[in-house]
């Protein structure tokens, strides 16, 4: 999604990932889905760029998008909080152990017009990053599961557990890069 601006390094980025066991589910249809989804789900509301693109994670490279959707184009709000804070979406599927489980960290920008969380992300905020579960479950129907996708063992897991803790997480990746600095020096380290 676009924040603050245009710029490509800018975006936040999610990546969740999807199981198709259907048969002829059409990734552009999928992409269409999440979009619209997504583009109700965070604030503000039809406001803001979303783009959804499906990749065939167990494709061979070079893996080229399968399809894609976009909503709001070119629109990039500025945010109301610092970009790198954020809620984690924590899950799992099946067991909760390594290669199963997974994470996604919602931008409380993207969620809240708050710009102080405070110490602790409220109830109302972990309900909201919640809210994003049926989302997640319900697209594209019985055929497409969300899943946690393990690389080391080329298998999908569909989730089966999540949770939201009452505590802030930062991603440093998604700052902004610095257009100034402000710099001194002092007398110490003198003769």
């Amino acid at each position: 999604m676009m924040a603050d601006t245009a710029l490509v390094r800018d975006r936040v980025v999610l990546t969740p990932h999807f199981n198709d066991v259907g048969i002829g589910t059409n990734p552009d249809s999928l992409c269409e889905d999440l979009a619209t989804a997504l583009q109700t789900y965070f604030l503000p509301a039809n406001g803001r760029e979303i783009s959804v693109t499906a990749y065939d994670a167990q494709g061979t490279p070079p893996v080229l998008p399968q399809g894609s959707a976009i909503r709001n184009v070119g629109l990039a709000p500025v945010s109301s909080s610092p970009r790198e804070v954020a809620l984690c979406l924590s899950f799992y599927g099946g067991t909760n152990t390594p290669r199963r489980r997974g994470r996604l960290y919602i931008p409380y920008f993207a969620i809240s017009t708050s710009s102080a969380g405070g110490p602790r992300p409220g109830g109302t905020d972990r309900t909201k990053v919640g809210a994003l579960v049926p989302i997640l479950t319900g697209l594209g129907g019985t055929d497409v599961d969300w899943c946690v996708y393990s690389r080391v063992d080329n298998t999908p897991h569909a989730v089966t557990n999540w949770w939201v803790d009452d505590e802030w997480d930062t991603q440093r990746t998604r700052g902004l890069r610095s257009t100034t600095r402000t710099v001194g020096t002092t007398s110490e380290g003198g003769p």
